[in-house]
């Protein structure tokens, strides 16, 4: 087993982001139809919202897993093969299952070249464009070692911050300049680099993170609080009133960076209360890729349902597919996981017989 998955704060944060991934596109829905000066709209914009920094925890979290091991013995083969076994090929599975799911409802007609399209930028659903933007950073995994060899983590830290602010800001611009038309940057890895290298960094001196992590908690509780009163404040103008807030986009990745830290600090009390242990929250973690593929599929399973029997009704659709997405995804992901890991075993147990 990996090392990493041992220690349960990552697990704990692992799971909740996976659930939380799950709520913003469960969530979609109603955050667009809802009459936006409404109770209601306030009640689910604002878990919403403040639930769109899972991309950049896992980004994180995936990081640090990696960098919790010993890279004098590393192998770029061996890493980039594994990779491509435990996260491309369901990738690729997935797109195509998804491919094949939108053209038998007649959302378009099947071409190969749409589907490798669809693979590249990962547009088939709108959370498949995390795959594509980490899998740039394990192809550049040796330029992250030699960094963090060679530069103290402090220094990464910065630097890195500085080159995805200005990456989110001018890439966009550049292109245009360029007269070259593009609409992944959200997808390109430079614009989520400072939650990397900061994965990378804590992985690396691990123990010397959660020593930070722990005294600071009270800094961290209230930039916490702060940077997450403005974003709901500022989100709540822009989505509601339609006002334009160019800084919004900064004030949001101040919220992500201090939400990391914050939860991270949690998991770490929760640890110590045995919470971990708890036999759903583990069954949800060594599912969570699954769950991170299939739930969209079942979300458009679901809506279609819906339409079908003319439930109109905001609230009662919501509730519908709230349930009925959690339920199945997680049940039949857990499911596939257990079956899958009992087959290895049957395997393993057979093969030590001959």
């Amino acid at each position: 087993m990996d090392n990493s998955l041992k220690k349960n704060e990552i697990i704990l944060i692992n799971t909740l982001m996976c659930i939380l991934v799950v709520f913003v596109h469960v969530s979609g829905d109603p955050v667009t139809t809802l009459d936006k000066t409404s109770i209601q709209y306030l009640c689910i914009m604002i878990p919403w919202r403040l639930s769109a920094f899972a991309v950049q925890g896992f980004i994180f979290l995936s990081a640090l897993k990696l960098f919790l091991k010993d890279m004098s013995k590393f192998s770029y083969k061996g890493f980039i093969l594994k990779r491509i076994r435990v996260v491309l090929i369901p990738y690729l599975i997935w797109v195509m299952v998804y491919y094949v799911y939108f053209c038998n409802i007649g959302y378009f007609s099947f071409s190969f070249g749409d589907y490798i399209k669809y693979v590249l930028n990962g547009s088939i659903v709108s959370p498949f464009y995390f795959i594509v933007t980490i899998f740039q950073f394990y192809i550049l995994m040796p330029l992250w070692i030699k960094l963090l060899d060679k530069v103290p983590a402090h220094i990464l830290a910065v630097v890195s911050f500085v080159i995805m602010i200005l990456s989110k800001m001018y890439l966009p611009k550049i292109a245009l300049g360029c007269g070259i038309e593009f609409q992944y940057f959200d997808r390109i890895f430079p614009t989520y680099l400072f939650y990397w290298i900061a994965g990378c960094c804590a992985g690396r001196y691990y123990q010397t993170f959660k020593l930070y992590i722990e005294k600071y908690y009270f800094s961290e509780l209230l930039m916490f609080i702060c940077a997450t009163g403005f974003d709901i404040y500022l989100s709540y103008r822009s989505f509601v009133y339609g006002e334009n807030i160019p800084y919004l986009e900064y004030i949001h990745v101040l919220y992500c960076v201090s939400v990391i830290s914050f939860i991270y600090n949690i998991a770490l009390k929760l640890v110590k209360t045995g919470f971990s242990d708890n036999r759903l929250i583990k069954s949800i973690n060594s599912a969570s890729y699954y769950i991170f593929l299939m739930h969209c599929l079942i979300i458009n399973i679901v809506n279609e349902i819906i339409k079908a029997h003319n439930i109109t009704d905001i609230g009662t659709s919501y509730f519908i597919r709230f349930v009925s997405v959690y339920i199945i995804t997680l049940t039949l992901c857990i499911l596939y996981v257990k079956i899958k890991k009992s087959i290895k075993l049957k395997i393993s147990a057979g093969g030590k017989k001959i």
